[in-house]
């Protein structure tokens, strides 16, 4: 499939060359120890131990293109949180952890779930959420909103080419500062279109392999090597280190 077949050209470095499985528990780990933790410099500690495992794990190309569409986000969010406090005053007296601690928590996720996602092969993967006793009607969805993030970005590097090629010459910040319909039209309806075409093939492409609902996932798996084990522990330090300075700032005020 078209969509699969891209996916190849956006693997990460995989310099650890770890299992499905330790990929998965590092994503939930991060995932659960960035919602348990509050406070920003707690949260700031636990992203980069986060941004140390992704830049090993991911292309440093790959890993900024992800920070930029973050960065596009986090600014669209914080003009909006802007513009209501207009309307709603009592938004501005918010303290500035309020409105920092999204976004680190959204920098945790992301730089654990991209090494998932772009090291990780589709059959792996469902091997990995198979074990995990889960039903099919829970694991096939899993799978394709995984392996759909190396579409995502890949389908913004394929579009911001062509709008390139387009545009020759006229590329420059101000000229589309002056034209925001016009990168509407031209980026942002394409990208739509694509990606929900993309989500379809994915989940077409993931049920052509056989991982539909009722796939028997029987096959011994790859044994955890030193790697995969330190990886563990070290993530595990880290979220302790974290739980500690949360404790520790926290008792502070």
């Amino acid at each position: 499939m078209r969509a699969l077949s891209r996916i190849e050209g956006l693997r990460g470095a995989s310099r650890l060359d770890l299992r499905a499985e330790t990929r998965l528990l590092m994503t939930v780990a991060a995932s659960v120890s960035s919602l348990a933790i509050s406070e920003p410099q707690a949260l700031a500690l636990l992203l980069s131990f986060s941004a140390l495992y992704a830049v090993i794990e991911i292309k440093p190309k790959t890993l900024l293109i992800a920070y930029l569409f973050m960065g596009v986000m986090c600014a669209v969010a914080l003009f909006c949180v802007w513009a209501m406090g207009f309307v709603f005053p009592i938004m501005r007296n918010s303290p500035m952890s309020m409105a920092i601690s999204p976004f680190l928590r959204l920098g945790v996720t992301m730089n654990a779930i991209l090494p998932l996602a772009l090291n990780s092969r589709l059959t792996d993967l469902a091997t990995a959420l198979g074990r995990l006793r889960l039903p099919g009607i829970v694991r096939l969805p899993l799978m394709v909103t995984i392996r759909f993030i190396p579409t995502i970005l890949n389908d913004l590097v394929q579009l911001r080419e062509a709008v390139g090629i387009r545009f020759r010459g006229r590329k420059g910040f101000l000229f589309w500062l002056r034209r925001p319909l016009t990168w509407w039209r031209v980026f942002f309806q394409p990208l739509i279109v694509r990606l929900i075409r993309s989500a379809d093939e994915l989940a077409m492409a993931a049920e052509l392999k056989g991982l539909e609902p009722g796939t028997d996932f029987g096959r011994a798996p790859r044994p955890f090597s030193a790697r995969d084990r330190a990886t563990m522990l070290l993530a595990a330090l880290a979220v302790a280190l974290s739980g500690l300075t949360q404790i520790v700032v926290g008792s502070a005020f």
